[in-house]
């Protein structure tokens, strides 16, 4: 299994990191391929592809946090449990 690079969310973590890119490091910090995927799934490859990040869903009409977090993922999912947007690190 891979080493994490942040502490489990929560609490939020970002050390000096204030770009997704720079939380990042060596895994990755976006996923536009996964929109209009199913959102379990697309859940458990966000979490394969960067262990260092807890995904949280939103189902619609919830909102996420405002601050940013290296080690956190909000998936925003549809009325279908489909991916509605980008998934991004912060």
């Amino acid at each position: 299994m891979a080493a994490r690079l942040w502490p489990p969310y929560p609490p939020c973590a970002s050390g000096l990191c204030e770009t997704r890119e720079c939380c990042a490091q060596r895994y990755k910090f976006q996923w536009p391929e996964l929109v209009g995927r199913d959102g379990q799934q697309a859940k458990a490859i966000i979490e394969r592809e960067n262990p260092s990040v807890t995904v949280v869903v939103l189902p619609p009409e919830r909102v996420g946090l405002p601050d940013f977090c290296c080690n956190r993922v909000y998936l925003l999912i549809d009325e279908n449990g489909k991916v509605a947007s980008i998934p991004l690190v912060g």
